[in-house]
């Protein structure tokens, strides 16, 4: 030792490191999401103050059918839908007992309630992520185990960037929902190596009915469960998972019964007879448009036909009822099949809004979770945060939404486990 040596000043490492930038990472994903729910309040509170109002529109429709039917009335307007009508004209769609649950809440003001509504859906999203940071379903292929809270922080801190989601928050939006609907039914379906237990399976087939007796289309995941259910296999160790998917079944099965009950002893037969009569007289709407990014309505556009749009409405569901029967048969990946069975479902119906695709947020924090720590960890994330950019920039050109969920499908193929030695027709 002469004394002259420099002095070299001490660097964390090992374990003391790793809790520093963990805690780092928390205190930056905290701080966005408080800046971003905040700047979500902003934009709602000066939409609501236009008049007429620039958000909660589409809430504001079920708050009044709901009004309707506490009234004694039918839940549908047909003298809004007297005129002819485009695909962007407001109206009630919804069945029945979507009116019947509101009418309880009809008489609060619209913002109160969307307030409420926003709130519980993004609560809603919190929980399945804490949830999924708990379950096998993002931990396939995983070295790096991502912890509740920090699945929490995540979701809360990427949510109120995500336009998709952002819109459907403003707007009031029943979709605003999906991600823990689609959530649920992600944790009781997509898990490989492992059964979920029944309490999980039965609220997976619960949430889907859920969601299929509000929007219907999330109907078509009943064809992807019955397909997975019919080709599946106890193999490699991994026992139950038939009577899983069956659980998951009869659940959606019971459930749907049980809330349609509830809706016939609440207002009888009627406002379902109205409900048919107003489809058809809805029916005729011109789909053809821009913002609807349906495939019929994009390739009506392209083709210079309006008219065709309905035609095509047709062929381009019973593709849509097909890719759910080939996704759930063929593809082995239990998360992927579930993705294109959901990605089926927003195009079964004839028009498809620049909202719809929220339901895949699950499925996409489900993939990206379960490739940390793994090979092609930063590849998925690099992919993921791409399709999220340009489904941002989608708000300008809808239809390359598209172009967002194809990124995607390339982040969830990544981040499949390096081990698929499941047969092809495991669903678990």
């Amino acid at each position: 030792m002469t004394g002259n040596e420099p002095v070299v000043a001490p660097t964390m490492q090992g374990p003391a490191a790793d809790r520093a930038r963990r805690r780092f990472k928390r205190v930056i994903c905290l701080v966005v999401a408080l800046f971003g729910w905040a700047d979500l309040s902003i934009l709602a509170s000066a939409g609501l103050s236009k008049r007429p109002p620039e958000a909660a529109f589409d809430l504001q429709l079920l708050l009044d059918a709901g009004r309707r039917v506490a009234a004694g009335q039918s839940p549908y307007d047909f003298s809004a839908v007297a005129h002819g009508l485009t695909g962007r004209d407001l109206f009630y769609s919804y069945p029945p007992i979507v009116a019947q649950f509101f009418a309880p809440f009809s008489g609060a003001p619209a913002w109160l309630f969307l307030v409420f509504w926003g709130a519980g859906a993004a609560a809603g999203f919190a929980v399945f992520a804490a949830l999924l940071a708990r379950s096998p379903v993002g931990r396939a292929n995983s070295g790096e185990c991502v912890t509740a809270l920090d699945a929490v922080l995540v979701a809360m801190a990427t949510a109120p960037f995500f336009f998709p989601f952002l819109v459907g928050l403003l707007f009031g939006n029943a979709d605003i929902w999906y991600p823990l609907l689609f959530g649920a039914v992600a944790l009781a379906l997509a898990s490989r190596g492992s059964v979920p237990s029944r309490a999980v399976s039965i609220a997976g087939g619960a949430a889907l009915a859920i969601a299929t007796v509000v929007k219907l289309h999330p109907g078509t995941l009943m064809i992807w469960l019955a397909v997975r259910w019919h080709v599946a296999r106890d193999s490699n160790g991994v026992r139950g998972a038939r009577r899983s998917l069956a659980i998951v079944i009869g659940s959606a099965v019971v459930t749907g019964a049980v809330l349609l009950a509830i809706s016939l002893a609440a207002g009888g037969i009627g406002p379902w007879r109205d409900y048919l009569d107003y489809l058809r007289v809805t029916g005729n709407a011109d789909l053809a448009t821009g913002v609807n990014i349906g495939p019929a309505s994009q390739f009506a556009l392209l083709a210079g036909n309006g008219g065709l749009a309905h035609s095509l409405a047709v062929v381009f569901g019973l593709v849509a009822v097909a890719a759910t029967v080939v996704a759930a048969r063929w593809v082995r990946d239990p998360l992927e099949s579930l993705g294109w069975g959901v990605v089926a479902s927003l195009i079964v119906l004839p028009v498809t809004w620049y909202h719809y695709p929220v339901a895949l947020m699950p499925i996409a924090l489900a993939a990206w979770m379960r490739s940390r720590g793994s090979p092609n960890g930063r590849r998925v994330t690099a992919t993921l945060l791409g399709a999220y950019v340009v489904a941002d920039a989608a708000i300008l050109a809808p239809v390359v939404l598209w172009a967002a969920v194809a990124l995607l499908f390339v982040g969830i193929r990544s981040s499949r486990p390096v081990d698929l030695g499941l047969a092809a027709s495991a669903p678990v």
